[in-house]
């Protein structure tokens, strides 16, 4: 089948609140609201092609129905939902962040992401390999490693090389919420999760650190 997908849609949202009202994360899985007249079986691989009433902006997302048949949607309207992986999962958040009026760095998150360079150390399962932090937020990071297909939901413990920054070798307790590339570079897009006020602390320690190394 061409380009191993099942079915293209054109989809028109009114307005970027219509798209947000439309999209929904929990668990560390993203999905959207997809109105639309045809009937598509759950498990059909989709392309879909949005656009907004107000603007001339297009997003191409690649994604898998979450939901079959002809669902109703909020405004009594008919569809899907849509759920997306890997490097789609990360455009879907940047067109959030974009309906959203926030910097597409912040994808779903609640706070914007400082980028860096900063070697890390990995645990996934029985592994522990060397990576590379490139950007970090209060609430994830995403890291260059070649650490090979992880799971998505799969737990996760990141450190900081050096326990620069007051970090003090802390190992910070994640969720993996993607994997694929962010520009060309291949990573993980990691969701914090555990202590909150002692991860908080250690990772503000590295983020004030780096912003005063610019």
């Amino acid at each position: 089948m061409a380009d191993d997908f099942d079915t293209s849609l054109e989809v028109q949202y009114a307005s970027r609140r219509a798209l947000l009202s439309a999209a929904k994360t929990e668990r560390g899985t993203l999905t959207l609201f997809v109105p639309t007249s045809r009937g598509v079986l759950q498990g059909t691989r989709v392309r879909l092609t949005i656009t907004f009433g107000e603007g001339d902006e297009r997003f191409e997302l690649h994604g898998v129905a979450a939901t079959g048949g002809r669902a109703i949607g909020r405004d009594g309207v008919g569809g899907f939902l849509v759920s997306f992986a890997g490097d789609h999962k990360r455009r879907a958040a940047e067109m959030i962040a974009f309906c959203a009026q926030r910097p597409l760095s912040m994808g779903t998150a609640l706070r914007e992401r400082l980028s860096l360079r900063k070697g890390c150390q990995l645990k996934v399962a029985n592994r522990q390999i060397a990576g590379e932090l490139r950007d970090l937020s209060q609430t994830g990071a995403f890291v260059v490693s070649r650490l090979g297909k992880v799971k998505e939901g799969e737990p996760v413990w990141l450190k900081v090389d050096g326990g620069l920054f007051g970090m003090g070798g802390t190992w910070l307790e994640a969720r993996v919420v993607w994997q694929g590339k962010k520009g060309e570079e291949q990573g993980l897009g990691l969701r914090f999760i555990g202590n909150e006020a002692k991860q908080a602390t250690a990772i503000q320690r590295l983020l004030e650190g780096a912003v005063s190394d610019r």
